[in-house]
């Protein structure tokens, strides 16, 4: 009895551990991996979601209608939130190639009518029981934030390390024994179909095919694609591509964890780590779309952490790896660009553009070969002006009312969707460099960088789904960095309009026209807290709130550590989150 008094909890999160582990490997093992059931999975359409011949995709199949064989692959950019058809083709790049049509929600086609605006792909069988664990979630966030505020988090010094682990093992486990039982979106067809022309031939991944997506993730994929050749690894493809994101989940979690610990302690930072590792938002995109939204997020954050440890040259390394991968990396510029002015010193902006340079080069080099001087930025404008309408399934101020699928080029009041979304960007952006001027702090740039995201997403055009997807992560690292507990409140309130979004999106059966409540409440809410997001920044942006943390947010005395000094955790902590 004594040693399970001494030792229960070890035991405990040894077995949870061990469990998930083996639920892990059993799932693996058992899925059946033939290529009828990955092209099952490929063809499986949503619940409605693209209708028999009267709905959105007019003339495309119904759940259980079959397909037909003979259908050219088809496929868009990954990037937006598209679809991709059937992979029958056999050394096909299958990305979109010239004269195919794009319609509306980014579908190509070869022919017009191709157009569904909301294209989720997924089957409906999992969306209860996401439905319920989400509502679990954001249940128990609610709770914990109201009835814990004025309490003190106290655990012990045992079983620490033991206890984090668990949570990340946990997380990483349970996408993995989900993953493979997913269809997850038709973007994994398009993905699989560049890593196989990547894997093919690297260097002529461009010239061969024609592909809208920067180069930095094709590095991967290439990767994906070779791994995926072997007969060992081959039926588990879709689980391949989902993999970077899966352990990108787990590595900002714990990039979180390690901040968090040298800030606020160990209670509230294995439960910062628990918030991101199982957060509905976090594990949609990932395990249930198979996006790779994770892995640039988890650039984005180490941008900002490099950046406020003034390792300007390797944070401005991330941040163009970031570009190179997503072209909304350029929303986190100003960051940088901001921190440069306020040190008023030549050498980190010589190391920024040294390092923004060396690195462009390195990544783009090999897709060089045979390509006009300017590629890259033939590529980057046909991407940005592929969607030209004020919100492309994007639950922000345009879609509130009524512009989703609507023309940026059509006027509202006197300006164009196009101009007031740029007007916009100018303004939050201005606003931004003000609130980092009275800051005079580099620990304000992770709230710099959430002002920036939601306000772009909020009220700029041509916005999708995902764009959000960074700022549950950026509320968590703004608020160890500011030390106000209202950031919390805006992790929790992003994560949940981020994952009803995605959620929608990805399980709608509506047309791109349809103005659905979960529209209307999402983007009103994303609205709302935007305002409340500049009503934080403005009482944070003094420079004494930043150097000292309110008196009831501040963590108590501990005692020396024996763990690493980045995020070390201490002994006998007793932190308040209060406000």
């Amino acid at each position: 009895m004594n040693v399970w008094k001494a030792n229960g909890l070890k035991y405990i999160l040894l077995f949870s551990l061990i469990l998930c582990a083996v639920a892990s490997v059993v799932s693996l093992w058992s899925y059946s991996g033939s290529s009828a059931s990955q092209s099952a999975a490929v063809r499986q359409g949503p619940s409605g979601g693209f209708g028999g011949g009267s709905g959105p995709g007019g003339g495309m199949r119904g759940p259980g209608q079959p397909t037909n064989s003979s259908t050219e692959g088809t496929s868009t950019s990954g990037d937006k939130g598209t679809t991709a058809g059937n992979d029958t083709s056999s050394g096909s790049s299958g990305v979109a190639g010239d004269g195919q049509h794009r319609g509306p929600g980014g579908m190509s086609g070869n022919g017009s009518g191709m157009g569904g605006g909301r294209s989720g792909n997924s089957s409906s069988a999992y969306a209860t029981p996401l439905a319920i664990f989400a509502a679990l979630f954001f249940g128990a966030f609610v709770f914990i934030a109201c009835r814990f505020r004025a309490r003190e988090w106290k655990l012990g010094e045992r079983n620490r390390g033991l206890m984090l682990w668990t949570v990340l093992g946990v997380g990483f486990f349970l996408r993995m024994a989900i993953a493979p039982w997913i269809s997850g979106h038709m973007d994994l067809m398009l993905f699989r179909n560049w890593a196989t022309t990547a894997a093919d031939s690297l260097s002529g991944f461009y010239t061969n095919g024609s592909s809208d997506y920067p180069p930095f993730y094709i590095y991967i994929l290439y990767v994906i694609g070779q791994i995926g050749s072997t007969d060992a690894f081959s039926p588990y493809m879709s689980v391949l591509l989902r993999l970077p994101n899966i352990l990108a989940d787990i590595v900002t979690a714990y990039m979180l964890y390690r901040l968090a610990s040298k800030r606020v302690g160990f209670g509230i930072s294995l439960g910062l780590a628990i918030f991101y590792v199982f957060n509905p938002a976090v594990f949609i995109n990932s395990t249930f779309w198979g996006q790779v939204d994770s892995f640039f997020t988890m650039l984005i954050v180490g941008m900002i952490v490099l950046l406020v440890e003034n390792r300007v040259g390797w944070s401005a390394v991330l941040f163009t790896v970031a570009v190179l991968m997503k072209p909304q990396g350029i929303i986190y510029g100003p960051v940088l660009f901001f921190e440069l002015l306020r040190q008023r010193k030549i050498q980190p902006w010589l190391l920024s553009i040294g390092g923004a340079v060396v690195t462009t080069i390195l990544v783009i080099l090999p897709f060089s070969w045979g390509q006009e001087p300017l590629w890259l930025l033939d590529l980057y404008k046909g991407t940005v002006g592929e969607y030209p309408y004020a919100s492309v399934n994007a639950y922000n101020f345009f879609a509130l009312i009524g512009g989703n699928y609507t023309q940026d080029t059509t006027t509202l009041f006197l300006f164009s969707y196009h101009t007031w979304g740029m007007i916009c960007i100018v303004l939050v952006t201005l606003f931004t460099w003000w609130m980092y001027i009275r800051s005079r702090k580099p620990q304000f740039a992770a709230a710099a960088a959430l002002v920036l995201i939601a306000g772009v997403f909020t009220f700029a055009s041509s916005m999708h789904e995902r764009y959000l997807f960074p700022a549950a992560a950026l509320a968590v690292l703004a608020y160890l960095y500011l030390r106000n507990r209202r950031f919390l409140w805006l992790a929790g309130g992003f994560s949940l309009t981020i994952f009803l979004n995605t959620f929608d999106i990805f399980y709608s059966s509506n047309s791109r026209d349809q103005y659905g409540i979960i529209l209307c409440v999402t983007s009103l809410l994303n609205v709302l807290l935007f305002g409340y997001l500049v009503k934080v920044v403005w009482d944070c942006s003094k420079s004494t709130t930043i150097e000292t943390a309110p008196s009831t947010d501040r963590v108590s005395p501990e005692l020396p550590s024996a763990q690493p000094a980045w995020g070390a955790s201490s002994q006998g902590v007793n932190t308040t989150i209060d406000s």
